[in-house]
């Protein structure tokens, strides 16, 4: 699962409804949850571009950015189905950013 690109049920911030998203799958839990980064297509948004290239596996119908400053949990009975796993270059290239983020002050 870790490093795994699926569509999930994600609710907004603001909890009053939810929209179809794709994540990146970061940690499972042992509480049946996963750890995640969302994904956007919008390219304003700061963070790790990614296409096809940078995937083992599967398809992005659109170039990506990973949300790196966003992460959040999951219940994985939310998510609906994988549609990529990413290069484990890839995966640790985004660890390390969102790793850089928690660690500034």
């Amino acid at each position: 699962m870790v490093g795994e690109i699926h569509l999930a049920n994600i609710y907004f911030t603001n909890a009053t409804s939810a929209k179809i998203r794709p994540v990146l799958l970061l940690k499972n839990n042992s509480f049946n949850d996963a750890v995640y980064l969302p994904l956007t297509s919008n390219n304003l948004v700061k963070g790790v571009i990614i296409d096809n290239s940078h995937l083992q596996e599967g398809f992005l119908p659109k170039t990506s950015v990973v949300v790196y400053e966003k992460p959040g949990v999951i219940a994985t009975n939310l998510l609906i189905k994988k549609i990529g796993e990413l290069h484990t270059n890839t995966y640790l290239q985004i660890m390390k950013e969102l790793v850089d983020f928690l660690q500034k002050k």
